[in-house]
């Protein structure tokens, strides 16, 4: 949880100083599309496929089909200048789809975002451990048939070696292990996979041209038939765990489709579930290095009397690995937790209340005023 509210904290810090990385270009302090594509190494392609000096909706599907799409994976390395020139390229959406003014402030407007969700996800309620007990129970079933209270007992050693010698220990150990790892996977690769169709496409169609910003990909029906966000079993997971997913709250519009089997039921079950996970990864974390890994490395430090002196090295490197999986997994919290609140925050989901305190009054009564009415009236 820690890394996770660190990472948002330091992302905060970095969209507050928006305005002063070095994609402005001549220091004019407003960055432009072209100074955001010469920064961000746009994809250079053909949008005006006639050459007739005018670029129709159709060509800007055309281009849009035809352009590259970013592995989600490479969101897992991205600089701070990246992310922040994301940041700018919806700022450039959301002030043409709601006619704001120049002083809407995108570095506001996602700080709230992520305050709103981080208190959510943070939140340690008996609910959030209730999952945890069963699997606690079982890796205790070994101490307690020994008469051992915790790691600390006088008699603790007796267990050492045992944990990886009982099968039903070590199989359902593994087996948690392998879920949490699938679980923190799939909840990175979805939400990462719903970002890339929401942004809107920037490219230039040669060195020095201008940047022309192309809608969300979701917004081609092409595209978003052919995208899905809930392959083969995980589309069944997610029905199961969520009472029937989209079959019970269908989706309501484009943005939702690309929700896939959850549905719209989207907002509250992925917080939920980045929440439930990382939660999920500290008790994976705190149990196994004091309750085993402390104990085995005590007992071969001491050459103690073990339970199982053949087991008791097996076991500490075998728990030491799931201690190393939980923290790349909670690694993968971060990106997963901002990129949950992107996709839940820009086009349907644009959170009107914010975008208002996000306006500076700097801007001038009739700035805000305009863009006030049309906030409303939308």
């Amino acid at each position: 949880a820690g890394v996770v509210v660190g990472a948002v904290l330091r992302e905060v810090q970095n969209l507050s100083e928006i305005s002063e990385i070095a994609l402005d270009a001549d220091g004019d302090g407003e960055v432009t599309l072209d100074e955001l594509a010469d920064a961000l190494n746009v994809e250079c392609m053909m949008v005006d496929a006639d050459g007739d000096g005018v670029i129709t909706e159709q060509e800007k599907v055309e281009a849009l089909r035809a352009a590259g799409v970013q592995d989600v994976f490479d969101e897992y390395g991205m600089s701070g200048a990246d992310r922040a020139g994301e940041q700018l390229v919806i700022r450039e959406r959301m002030m043409d789809q709601l006619d704001l003014p120049p002083t809407f402030a995108i570095e506001d407007y996602f700080a709230e975002i992520f305050g709103r969700n981080l208190e959510e996800v943070v939140e340690l309620s008996p609910v959030t451990w209730l999952p945890l007990i069963p699997l606690i129970a079982i890796d205790n079933s070994v101490d307690l048939a020994r008469d051992i209270v915790s790691a600390s007992s006088s008699n603790a050693f007796e267990s050492a070696g045992c944990f990886y010698a009982t099968p039903w220990v070590l199989y359902s150990s593994l087996f948690l292990q392998a879920f949490s790892l699938v679980w923190a996977t799939f909840n990175y690769w979805k939400v990462s996979g719903i970002k890339k169709m929401l942004l809107p496409t920037l490219v230039k169609e040669g060195a020095d041209s201008e940047a022309i910003l192309l809608p969300p990909r979701y917004l081609d029906d092409y595209l978003l038939d052919r995208f899905d966000s809930s392959p083969s079993i995980f589309g069944w997971g997610e029905r199961f765990f969520t009472g029937g997913g989209a079959s019970s709250s269908p989706p309501r519009n484009a943005h939702e489709r690309l929700f896939g089997a959850v549905g719209a039921k989207f907002p509250t079950v992925y917080r939920d579930s980045i929440r439930f996970h990382a939660w999920l990864c500290v008790a994976q974390i705190v149990y196994s290095t004091t309750q085993i890994i402390s104990r085995d490395v005590a007992a071969l430090y001491v050459g103690a009397n073990v339970g199982n002196p053949e087991t008791v090295l097996p076991e500490l490197m075998l728990w030491s690995v799931f201690v190393v999986s939980a923290l790349l997994q909670l690694s993968l919290a971060p990106t997963t937790f901002l990129n949950y609140c992107f996709v839940t925050s820009v086009e349907e989901f644009v959170k009107v209340d914010i975008v208002k305190k996000s306006i500076s009054e700097d801007g001038g009564r009739r700035g805000a005023a305009t863009s006030e009415k049309v906030l409303v009236e939308g």
